[in-house]
């Protein structure tokens, strides 16, 4: 690569925080008007290296050029001085305030040095929207707007002030398949008008959708680079991880599957908010033995309202909630967990788990009386421990000890004490939600196959999941909700993502379907 061609090199970047180890060496060299992918487990180092760009943390060695030229990012100020904007994976929007506002949020045009200048505001945002084609109304309030839309308005946050080089952060974790193929369309045409991107993302089918160069980092160093027409979906993985990965699904067994009779009935079941606001609207739906029914549907359409009901974390307002041929509607959340129900939440801090309690107490939590964790009808302690170190080791538990707190874990190390102390119990029914969420792609790989593993055994599993391709993969039947109805149940084999993005979309109607 010529060096006038680079827009960015690092050189042997590192960063300690103390005693621990974020980088410890990271090379990278990105070419001008390219998108260039960095891919890592969960833990890397990317979202560091990526903070280091952005001016919010500092590296603690090695160099950084800027068109040729050696620089400091002390802040994010000086990176957005320098040309650098970054779009980070939650958004920093204003609902009440318009697009326009929001992209000059901080920096608003004065009028006599000291007024916002609104006209001139929204006559600039304007420009912007037109000159990059984004499809947005300046004077239209953030609030009224789909996901897919706020996550333009941040980019224009960057380019308003000349972003040469953009760095998106996971940005597609939130958006439904047809919002991630215009958002793929906007790369394209920001590309196409010079601008360099720097894509974080850990869905290898969009690695190779989006970029033209990717990165592997793993454990704090940069591993390979690759043009990204010569490499596979499993090579990236192998490097990411250090070992060959087998993301295998459901659809991978050429044996048809039989199933027992339904393990989970709803009928009818509506959930009210304190305002009388339905969250489910009338769903039915039927789980049998040995089968995984997989629901997507947009992030707020009555997902979680729905494994909640289910649970017994929520009340529901008409209809009936059967388990195994009992019905659970009005009995209390431990009664379930009694008659064969297991739960993962998607809040795993709220919902999964107390972090001031240890590891230890977290995995025993449900498992006293199952794994024998009792003597005389005490605690035995060392039964207890022991029973989470065999527990720590086999879901790869990371800086984890039986006495450790579970609030000193990482996220998706939560995830995997969560989901270790639910698959334990081997309940009739296992609600999952966001299984994966945080997780890197070993650790997806093996929760993979411990569900499918669950359900080869004859349980029922429930899984909800925002991952569009995670619930392809695993599931048998497909629901898709939107605006708390369940709109169709499809089997696998008859879905296709685009048809089920656009359900979850709201754009086509069950009938319609």
């Amino acid at each position: 690569m010529n060096e006038h061609d680079e827009i960015l090199t690092l050189s042997a970047i590192a960063k300690n925080f103390g005693d621990k180890v974020a980088l410890k060496h990271v090379d990278l060299s990105v070419r001008r008007g390219a998108v260039h992918v960095i891919c890592g487990e969960n833990g890397a180092g990317k979202s560091t290296l990526m903070n280091i760009l952005a001016g919010i943390h500092q590296p603690s060695a090695g160099t950084i050029q800027l068109n040729g030229r050696a620089v400091t990012i002390p802040d994010p100020i000086t990176a957005s001085r320098l040309g650098i904007g970054m779009v980070h994976q939650h958004f920093t929007l204003v609902p009440s305030m318009t697009v326009a506002e929001n992209i000059y949020l901080g920096r608003h045009i004065r009028k006599y040095g000291f007024f916002s200048d609104r006209k001139a505001m929204t006559e600039r945002a304007g420009e912007l929207i037109e000159r990059f084609n984004f499809r947005l109304d300046a004077e239209a309030p953030v609030r009224s707007l789909s996901v897919g839309q706020r996550q333009r308005v941040e980019i224009l946050k960057a380019l308003a002030f000349d972003a040469e080089l953009l760095i998106l952060d996971e940005p597609t974790a939130v958006l439904t398949p047809p919002e991630v193929d215009e958002l793929i369309g906007i790369i394209d045409g920001l590309r196409a008008r010079g601008r360099t991107i720097l894509f974080i993302t850990h869905k290898l089918r969009e690695v190779k959708a989006v970029s033209d160069v990717v990165t592997v980092i793993r454990r704090g160093e940069s591993i390979s680079t690759y043009p990204t027409a010569t490499v596979s979906e499993t090579d990236i993985a192998r490097d990411m991880v250090g070992r060959n990965v087998f993301l295998v699904g459901r659809g991978d067994s050429a044996e048809p599957r039989r199933f027992g009779a339904p393990v989970l009935s709803l009928e009818g079941v509506s959930v009210t908010n304190s305002t009388g606001r339905l969250l489910l609207d009338a769903v039915s739906l039927d789980i049998r033995a040995g089968e995984i029914v997989g629901i997507a549907g947009v992030d707020g359409n009555g997902q979680t309202e729905l494994a909640e009901a289910i649970v017994g974390l929520i009340e529901t307002q008409a209809g009936t909630i059967t388990l195994n041929g009992r019905d659970i509607t009005t009995a209390s959340v431990p009664e379930r967990l009694q008659a064969g129900m297991g739960f993962v939440p998607e809040d795993r801090l709220d919902r999964g788990l107390s972090i001031t309690m240890s590891v230890a107490e977290n995995l025993a939590a449900t498992n006293y009386t199952r794994s024998g964790l009792t003597r005389s009808g005490l605690v035995d302690v060392a039964r207890r421990d022991a029973f989470a170190s065999e527990k720590i080791a086999e879901f790869d538990v990371r800086g984890a000890a039986p006495a450790t707190p579970a609030g000193q874990l990482s996220g998706g190390n939560m995830q995997k004490l969560v989901i270790a102390r639910e698959l334990n119990r081997d309940p009739d029914l296992l609600v999952i939600c966001q299984p994966t969420r945080g997780l890197d792609i070993g650790a997806a790989e093996f929760i993979y196959a411990r569900m499918m593993a669950a359900a080869d055994r004859g349980r029922a599993v429930l899984l909800i999941s925002s991952e569009l391709s995670e619930i392809f993969a695993l599931s048998d039947r497909i629901g898709v909700m939107y605006s708390g109805q369940l709109l169709k149940v499809l089997d696998r084999k008859d879905a296709d993502e685009i048809g089920v993005g656009q359900l979850m979309n709201g754009g086509v109607t069950a009938e319609a379907a």
